[in-house]
């Protein structure tokens, strides 16, 4: 104990401070915590595909499942603002320079004073939500309803939820403390929370509710509150303990408002994307909200996995190095994190690429949602997967210009995203529909990488990691094209009988390539899966 209240009181710059207690910019640790963060995102994410199959389940793709998502979006926008995007860009160097310098109690009130900020702002924004709501819904609709009743359900939906943003928006605060703590088990797990309120919300409120769909928004709410109060409990057993701190004249709360301003502008363009999108198909009848979002859920298990894990070990770790002064360690940092996100995505674009359809089949085609539900949702995953390799660097390196307390950039290169997407969608979506709206989400973030590595070698040096990138393409697509081969040589006896679209062939095939693909780059020297496994560096 006494050891314990020193460690909570010695600043963390006094020689022995660190509050990890170990060389955060060592390789071996950021590959550990990345290991951490992974397996605890892999299990959010995979109890997040459940989530989605029980809701394909019990009310397939149409109206009814249409106005759920879209009522949703609009609370998650918000929560985009002030959560995962805007918000920790901005409070999670702020904190960490804290904890650095002055202690985990100086860090402790400095949370305090945003808990008690944060949560006054988010509750009146909530209220005058809840008031406009019919209004916002008139964005994502425009008036348009193929089902009567779609919209005033969508409203009803969004109004219940809107409580989520606040709740969700306390989680994320609590996690980025949490991280620059060096703790990232629990709060990678929290979000497990959320997917386990809403599976309990169709499968036991949904038969005592009417409509059955409001069960969900019910479970939304009880998710929102699971993924807050577990990171509260890890925080108190770490000695915080919150008190009522009105610091909004404390200039670390300023320069965190400061810092938000233009990393909130970046997350708007993000969010226009997606209004735009969700107005587009919903002016297409119904069922395209619903195969474009489950198609991008598929698609989030790979980038949250490995994409945002990485990013979410390294915001902390980056902002540590930059504010010691320790560029050399900032760039390895870097480097590692996107070398090991490229190993990891390439193979599952050529995967989403050649094996969508049956994949979608394995997941979903179950209960209300058919053949033709699973064919759709597959051709929204085939365009969204071309911008996959795009959307993870992107996620990888944002953090490398927020840790140097520079938000502004990145919001340039979302907004030029934004522009190009709102261009490439009107064009792409008379000759392909839906899909080309998919296409335009990942044509917009290969521009929006481009942009961000062009701005990030001209201020940090130069990178040469793009053609690696192209040596893993290349790899993925030999470990397929020899599964592919391979079956067809041996007319694969052991699926004899079995449907190439079931779970058991898809789980061979992909296993299969997996194991083909790890074992090419390991013999030509790749190591990037042991370091992340083994926790050392390459």
């Amino acid at each position: 104990m006494a050891r314990e209240k020193q460690r909570q009181n010695d600043p963390v710059g006094a020689p022995g401070g660190d509050p990890m207690g170990t060389d955060v910019a060592a390789p071996g640790r950021f590959a550990g915590q990345t290991r951490t963060v992974a397996a605890g995102t892999l299990v959010s994410r995979l109890l997040g595909i459940v989530r989605e199959q029980v809701i394909a389940y019990y009310f397939g793709a149409g109206a009814v499942t249409d106005a759920f998502v879209a009522a949703f979006r609009i609370p998650n926008l918000l929560r985009d603002f002030f959560a995962e995007g805007a918000f920790s860009a901005a409070y999670v160097p702020t904190f960490t320079s804290v904890l650095k310098k002055e202690g985990r109690q100086a860090a402790f009130a400095l949370l305090n004073r945003v808990l008690t900020v944060f949560s006054v702002i988010l509750a009146v924004i909530c209220l005058i939500g809840i008031a406009v709501t019919p209004q916002i819904a008139w964005i994502f609709a425009g008036g348009v309803e193929e089902t009567p009743g779609k919209i005033a359900l969508l409203i009803d939906l969004a109004r219940l939820m809107f409580p989520f943003l606040l709740l969700v928006s306390l989680a994320a605060v609590l996690m980025g403390a949490l991280n620059a703590m060096g703790r990232f088990g629990v709060p990678a797990l929290a979000p497990a929370g959320f997917n386990v309120g809403m599976i309990g919300g169709a499968v036991i409120l949904s038969r005592f509710v009417d409509p059955p769909i409001v069960a969900l928004a019910w479970g939304v709410l009880a998710g929102g509150l699971l993924q807050w109060g577990v990171q509260a409990m890890v925080l108190r057993r770490m000695g915080h303990r919150y008190r009522w701190d009105w610091g909004w004249r404390d200039p670390r709360v300023r320069q965190i408002a400061r810092l938000m301003v233009p990393a909130v502008v970046g997350t708007a363009a993000v969010q226009v994307n997606i209004m735009a999108i969700t107005r587009f198909a919903w002016s297409m009848g119904d069922g395209p909200v619903t195969y474009l979002n489950f198609a991008f859920r598929v698609l989030f298990v790979p980038l949250g996995v490995f994409a945002v894990a990485a990013a979410t070990v390294g915001l902390p770790r980056l902002s540590e190095r930059v504010a010691a002064g320790d560029w050399g360690g900032t760039k390895a940092i870097w480097t590692q994190a996107i070398q090991t996100v490229f190993y990891l995505v390439t193979p599952v674009m050529i995967a989403f690429l050649l094996m969508g359809e049956p994949i979608c089949a394995a997941l979903f085609e179950r209960g209300r949602f058919g053949a033709e539900a699973t064919a759709h949702t597959a051709r929204a995953l085939f365009f969204y997967s071309l911008g996959l390799p795009a959307m993870a660097t992107v996620r990888v390196t944002a953090p490398l210009f927020f840790a140097h307390h520079d938000t502004r950039t990145p919001m340039i290169c979302g907004v030029s995203s934004v522009v190009v997407n709102l261009i490439l969608m009107t064009v792409l979506i008379g000759p392909l529909g839906y899909a080309g709206l998919a296409l335009s989400v990942a044509s917009a973030a290969v521009v929006q990488i481009g942009l961000l590595l062009f701005l990030a070698r001209r201020r940090f040096g130069p990178l040469s990691l793009l053609p690696a990138f192209g040596h893993l393409l290349v790899f993925a697509a030999a470990g397929w094209l020899g599964v592919r081969v391979g079956v067809w040589i041996l007319s694969a006896p052991f699926l004899d009988g079995i449907p190439f679209g079931t779970v058991g062939a898809t789980v061979v095939a992909v296993g299969t390539a997996a194991i083909v693909y790890l074992l090419i780059t390991w013999l030509l020297g790749y190591r990037q899966m042991g370091s992340v496994y083994r926790g050392r560096g390459r």
